[in-house]
Formats: structure tokens, sequence, C-alpha cells
């Protein structure tokens, strides 16, 4: 493969991401979005998630400063949150409260923050130690389809007309990705596709922290216990002195986007605390709704043939139910994918990726759906027995974590994908977790 030029559609975190990876490979880098980027930290259309609770746990970080050095730093600059996990949160699990043990770390901050972090560093790759050049950022401009060289990618073709050659196009798109109409256009067939659908809605605002505000927490978490209960709150801290408080519910129990019916469902959630925070605080913005959480996976690493010039990757391949927070950290898994996999001179690193793209996904997709089974109103597949008995196990592991440290930080280990679901299976973690037989009931506050 020439490398030349390399196209990347969609100006997503994954676009974003594999844009500044592919400025180590080729000698010219384009990013096509249809939205205009803002150039301060506020939210644009394209990114309709933004407006609710977002979290980077470590493995994600790292990846990112590996990026992109002195993210962290910026984003801590303007006012992003480190919370120590759970030392410095309120977690109510489906076992009851969490002991708060001081293992890990998170940073919370607005999701226009993160994006305009990046792409204030992406513009100097040329200049600022990326090792590759500027990517020139085509902005309002849209893909409409592939340009064949036979059944393989030579570029890409624009709705303003014409269309730009290109030794290699990422497709990162999100969940709207027209690639598998693309590949059938080209005479390659649909990919399988995988779909849990938990019926999940967020409701979001952001409140001022009241000031002298000191409980002895800085951020606070409230899960559901499915299938008794279904719905989930959240209240982070985040810059500018406010709190993103998300709300949600599944089996179409959504999260409201009313006044008084935002408070009545905070008031609803397994424990008061969330309530009586925010409920003499001050709104900073009206209520907002988002109801697209499925977890959505298009096995393309199983079609028997792939295109030369073309990878698919982020939401565009398998998207998750946001609750869990692993969106971002799964782009950066992938991008890093994207970069070991372009190291390899081969022919054939399109097909290679893929099947990277669907592992750095496994893990994510297996904590997430396995937990969205779990609720009576989920679209899918039935349950199998091997993942009732999984469920099973991992409540075990929920309600040992709940007290003990080393459990805990290997549970902790694999939400942050730092290590695989497996990991659980290990004989310190079995031992510990069989030792723990009763399920006990939900304390009082710590």
């Amino acid at each position: 493969m020439n490398r030349d030029h390399a196209v990347v559609v969609g100006g997503s975190l994954a676009g974003l991401l594999a844009a500044r990876v592919l400025t180590g490979h080729f000698d010219r880098v384009t990013l096509i979005e249809r939205d205009r980027f803002p150039a301060e930290a506020v939210f644009r259309p394209g990114v309709p998630q933004a407006r609710h609770l977002h979290v980077l746990w470590t493995r994600g970080l790292e990846l990112m400063e590996h990026l992109f050095p002195g993210l962290e730093d910026t984003l801590i600059t303007a006012g992003a949150e480190e919370i120590r996990v759970p030392a410095d949160a309120l977690w109510l699990t489906s076992s009851g409260w969490r002991a708060r043990f001081d293992l890990t770390r998170l940073l919370t901050f607005s999701r226009p923050l993160l994006d305009w972090a990046v792409r204030a560093r992406l513009g100097g790759t040329g200049n600022s130690g990326g090792g590759g050049p500027s990517v020139e950022v085509l902005e309002g401009q849209e893909a409409t389809g592939l340009v064949a060289r036979g059944h393989d990618v030579a570029g890409v073709e624009l709705r303003s007309g014409g269309a730009l050659e290109a030794d290699l196009v990422v497709d990162a798109t999100g969940r709207g990705s027209r690639a598998p109409a693309w590949l059938a256009a080209l005479g390659y067939p649909a990919p399988p596709e995988t779909l849990v659908d938990p019926l999940l809605g967020y409701a979001s605002r952001y409140y001022a922290i009241p000031p002298g505000f000191d409980p002895g927490w800085k951020a606070l978490y409230l899960q559901a216990d499915p299938p008794a209960t279904r719905r989930t709150g959240g209240l982070f801290p985040q810059e500018g002195g406010r709190w993103i408080c998300s709300l949600s519910g599944a089996g179409r129990d959504y999260g409201p986007t009313d006044e008084e019916g935002f408070l009545e469902f905070a008031k609803g959630l397994r424990s008061p605390v969330l309530y009586e925070a925010i409920r003499d605080a001050e709104p900073l913005t009206p209520i907002t709704g988002f109801r697209r959480t499925a977890n959505h996976r298009r096995h393309y690493e199983r079609l028997p043939a792939w295109p030369r010039g073309f990878v698919v990757m982020g939401n565009a391949a398998c998207a998750f139910n946001p609750i869990y927070g692993q969106g971002m950290s799964v782009a950066a898994i992938s991008a890093l994918a994207l970069d070991r996999c372009l190291r390899d001179a081969a022919a054939g690193f399109e097909r290679r990726f893929q099947r990277r793209v669907a592992r750095s996904a496994s893990g994510a997709w297996l904590i997430a759906t396995g937990e969205d089974l779990r609720y009576r109103e989920t679209e899918a597949a039935p349950a199998g027995l091997r993942t009732r008995l999984i469920n099973a196990y991992v409540d075990r592991v929920v309600a040992t974590a709940n007290a003990d440290r080393r459990v805990c930080s290997s549970l902790l280990d694999v939400l942050a994908l730092s290590s695989a679901p497996a990991s659980l299976f290990s004989p310190a973690v079995l031992a510990r977790v069989t030792a723990n037989r009763i399920r006990p009931p939900v304390p009082r506050l710590p």
C-alpha cells in the first residue's frame, strides 16, 4: 500500500485519534467532518451524547496521553476534575455501598472540553513532536460513498461534488455509519450485526455546586439493581464549578426532561442522597434527553473478503450503552491497534485491523451487554446459560468488592479496560469471592 494520503471520515473522538495515528504513517492526512468545529469548548450537533455524563477511565487516559503528550495537564488546567476511585465517590452498587478504598482514578469533564483539547493538539501534530504532518480538516463536508478501484477503495465521494483520492479511508462516522451500504456497492456482503437494546434513556442538566458544599465526597454514583430496579443516577463535578447530573432508566423508564419529573425521578433512586444534593442547587442549563443507547456491533471481522484501502473503527464498528463509560477508552485502544497494524508492512493489514478492532471491543462488549441483559425488557436474543452463570458470579464479585480491597482493585481494572474480564476468574479472585457466600442487604449511607 502506498502511504501518500489517508482520509478519515468523521470528526468523532475515534476519528480524531485515528487521524493522529495516521500522521505517523502517511505524507498527508485529511479529516472530513460534516459539522463545523467550534473554536472553543462548546457543544456541537454532531455529538448528541455530549451533554451527558462523561468519564475517562485509566486505560483510555493513558493511551490518549501517549498520543497527545500533555493532554491530561491541559484538561486539568482547564478545570477537569480528578476523582480517586472509589475514595472520592459515594458508589451504591447493586449489592450495596462500596467501601471507599483509594485504588485508581479517573478524569471527569465535559465532552466539549476533551474534544477541544484533542483538536488543538491534532492541529499541531506536524510541529509538536507528532512525528508526521499536520491534519487538513475539511469542515462542512460529507462523504457519500467510496471511490472504487475494482473491488478495492481508492478514496471517497463528496456530497459537494467530486471525489477525494486516498490510499486509505477510515470510517469513524459513529452509529450512523453507512459502511455496510458502501461495501455493498463494491460487491461485498453486509456484515452480521448484533443488537442488545436495554431501552435506556438519559436526562441530564448542569447545576452550580453550592458554595461551601463539602459532604466528604466529590462524586456520586447510584446504580440500578436489575431486574428489581432500572434507575441510575450520577452526579459528578466538571470544569466551571458545576455538577453534571445524569439520570437514566432502562426498560423505557426514561429519565424525564421536565422540571418536576426530573426531580421526582431523582427522588425515586435507590438512595435519596442525589436528590438531596440537587434539590436546592441552582440549575445552569435546561434538561436534555438522549435515548440512542443500544449496544450495536457490526461484525466486519467475520466477512469472507475485505477491500484494500478501507477500515472501520469506533462506534461505526461497535457502539456501547454509554452508561458504562467505556466507549472513549475503546476508541483509544482501537487507535493503538491501527498504529500497530500500520507498522506491519505485510499485505492485508485491513483485515488484521478489523479483527483487532473486534478484540479491542470484546471486553467492554461483554461488560455492557452482560449487564443490559439483566433487564427483562431488553431487546436481544435471550441470555443463554453461560451469560446467566457469568452474571451470577459477577454478582458475587460485586458484593465481595464492596468490602474487599483486592477484589475491588481487580474489578476496577476490568471496568477501566486495563484487564480482561477473564481476570475475575483468576485463582486469587475466585478464592476470595467464593469465601464471601452472602450477598448483604444495602446498608445505610457510609
